[in-house]
């Protein structure tokens, strides 16, 4: 079978879609990947064919990083900017891509790729990284900062999100009358396709909506361990004391980098503790670093989550889900959209403390959560035990893939 890729994002949302790839590469399907042009030697590496779906995600994302960091009106503009250009690339990227295609399987924002299968008339996959996204009465839009409403908030906020997303409908619909096709009617609809979504979520973690009018079918989180060695510096420093916290943001940008470092240094520093500072998209930690601090560039989360004493993060669904399975207690600094729900189920779940918002975040606050997750015997023993059942259950173990394979390729 020849398989097409197409996630549409951040790592969070292309890197799940690799391991799952090379899952197919390895029962002895051709895999080819339809991805922003940031994520081309990735895939290149893996040994798949590699088209560009035209966006490079991380400048944007630095262009707009003063919403990414600061949300409300900033992050509204930004994402409809984003949103114009994006439409305006990847539908013809992502069709020609998919000529000679059996299958195509999407993830993250991948608005082209329903369109694309219906053009080749192939079957086509949505993976949903987070239950969030489906619409149900169990939680907010993933697009509201908050994981917490009354019922009545939840039905409305979900009601205004066809409103909200009408220009992105118009824009769908505007390019599939250039290809001769059928307007869409609902854009969520229209992302998830004719079949069930791939619920791609540890279930102890977080579950798939059982309250929903869409069909989910759960597969688990993709995962992978990340192969490679830490760089012989991480190693010695870990070495060479207790272990230390992780702090990193992932992709997301920031327009000030410098003064964000000055505050995780400061947050550091009174919770006496030492750390590896991972500078990530936004670029923390340039500049000098006290002896009880050390930068780090894109490691093994699965080898460095097993030897810290908590994970600062962001808390998008791939950090979450690594630092899980590894047992580590977890501090959640929300940016924006499904953020906000994983920054929920890690206080619900009792592996860390309320979340610290990246809006107006300052050191006392993050000290304050670092300190209290540290002194915790209660949220340690969550995590690990916790962590335990997740390595388990992971489904790109030898032992689970073929019931993998047989979810995802089943049409």
């Amino acid at each position: 079978m020849r398989i097409l890729l197409n996630p549409e994002g951040t790592r969070g949302d292309v890197y799940p879609l690799l391991a799952l790839g090379e899952a197919c590469r390895n029962a002895g399907h051709q895999v080819l990947m339809c991805a922003p042009p940031n994520f081309e030697v990735a895939a290149r590496t893996r040994g798949f064919g590699f088209h560009s779906s035209g966006l490079d995600v991380e400048a944007a994302l630095a262009d707009h990083a003063g919403g990414v960091v600061g949300g409300g009106l900033a992050l509204a503009r930004g994402q409809r900017a984003l949103m114009r250009e994006f439409l305006g690339q990847c539908f013809g990227r992502v069709a020609a891509a998919a000529a000679g295609a059996d299958l195509i399987v999407a993830s993250g924002v991948s608005l082209a790729a329903p369109t694309a299968a219906e053009l080749h008339a192939i079957p086509h996959r949505y993976v949903a990284y987070c239950p969030s996204l489906i619409p149900s009465r169990e939680h907010p839009p993933a697009v509201l900062p908050a994981a917490r409403l009354p019922d009545w908030a939840i039905r409305l906020a979900w009601g205004c999100i066809p409103v909200l997303l009408r220009p992105v409908l118009n824009g769908i619909n505007a390019r599939r009358r250039e290809l001769g096709l059928a307007p869409a009617r609902n854009p969520i609809a229209h992302m998830f396709g004719r079949q069930p979504v791939l619920m791609a979520s540890d279930a102890a973690l977080a579950a798939g909506p059982a309250h929903t009018r869409f069909a989910v079918e759960p597969i688990g989180a993709l995962q992978a361990d990340d192969e490679g060695a830490l760089p012989e510096k991480l190693e010695a420093f870990l070495d060479a004391g207790p272990p230390p916290l992780y702090i990193g943001f992932g992709s997301m940008t920031d327009p000030a980098p410098v003064e964000t470092t000055r505050i995780l240094l400061d947050a550091i520093e009174r919770s006496g503790c030492r750390a590896v500072l991972s500078r990530g998209w936004a670029g923390l930690g340039d500049g000098g670093l006290p002896e009880h601090v050390i930068a780090a560039d894109a490691i093994s989360h699965t080898k460095l989550f097993r030897r810290v004493a908590a994970v600062v993060h962001h808390g998008g669904a791939g950090t979450t889900t690594r630092a899980a399975r590894a047992g580590a207690p977890q501090i959640v600094v929300p940016h924006l959209m499904d953020q906000f729900y994983w920054a929920e189920r890690v206080r619900v779940l009792g592996l860390g403390p309320p979340p610290v918002c990246r809006r107006g975040l300052d050191a006392v606050r993050l000290a304050e959560a670092i300190s209290a997750t540290l002194d915790n015997d209660t949220v340690a023993e969550s995590a690990a035990n916790l962590g335990e059942r997740l390595r388990r259950s992971d489904p790109l173990r030898p032992e689970n893939r073929k019931t993998l394979l047989e979810q995802v390729l089943e049409t």
